[in-house]
């Protein structure tokens, strides 16, 4: 099977196939160099992310929180005591 081109000049089936295949060979050197660029940029992105999800998990929860206040009142007023017992006894 024969095509003919603008030129006149007749393109042979092989010719045809050659030319597509060279073409299909193009596309798959773009995609593959668009995949290496999505992989890194996901990469970085889960990267990113697992240092996000570190982060959160690091943060007390409320509940610490509030029971890290009880504690540091509880010492305030055993050093206020404390304060106060020290002032008497040096009167």
């Amino acid at each position: 099977m024969e095509k003919e081109s603008k030129k006149g000049k007749r393109m042979t089936v092989d010719e045809l196939a050659i030319i597509t295949k060279n073409q299909f060979d193009r596309v798959d050197e773009r995609f593959d160099s668009l995949e290496a660029c999505f992989d890194a940029r996901f990469t970085k992105m889960e990267h990113t992310l697992q240092t996000i999800l570190d982060v959160v998990l690091e943060i007390p929860s409320k509940k610490s929180f509030e029971r890290l206040e009880n504690r540091v009142e509880g010492i305030d007023i055993r050093l206020t005591s404390v304060e106060r017992k020290v002032k008497t006894l040096g009167k």
